[in-house]
């Protein structure tokens, strides 16, 4: 399989940042990466473009940076309450979803539904969640799933 140049314009989970230069399948990079404005085509023309976004993405990080530890000391060791529909052995009809804790976590602090990582929640009780809040802090907490 031939592998092409591209560079990131947004970040993609498990390739890198906005910016980065990656070397991927000319499959993915034609049919998912540039179609839906992920990447563009490297050229020895890029290097403005890339330090421009490097330093966008920095300035941006050093922002989000203080919003992050705010967050972290909002979150760290708080316990979210989840009402759920369960059935008489006490399985839930369904999961529970990260949007749903997202929502959940927003009295605390507004956090992305897909930086948040806990096992697969099927039936009542506590399980220990993580939420990403920046590429070098994340902030643990236990979601509690009870009877609707």
């Amino acid at each position: 399989m031939a592998e092409i140049k591209v560079i990131l314009t947004k970040s993609v989970s498990n390739l890198g940042h906005s910016g980065d230069v990656v070397e991927v399948r000319s499959g993915y990079a034609r049919n998912y990466l540039i179609p839906q404005g992920l990447a563009f085509a490297w050229s020895k023309g890029a290097a403005a473009q890339i330090a421009s976004m490097r330093r966008a993405r920095l300035a941006k990080n050093a922002a989000t940076r203080e919003d992050a530890v705010a967050a972290k000391a909002a979150i760290e060791g708080t316990i979210v309450e989840i009402a759920a529909k369960v059935s008489e052995s006490g399985k839930l009809f369904g999961g529970i979803s990260a949007e749903k804790i997202a929502a959940a976590l927003a009295v605390k602090a507004v956090v992305d539904p897909k930086s948040i990582h806990v096992a697969a929640i099927k039936s009542t009780g506590e399980f220990p969640a993580t939420v990403a809040l920046h590429p070098e802090i994340s902030s643990s907490f236990t979601v509690k799933v009870v009877a609707e």
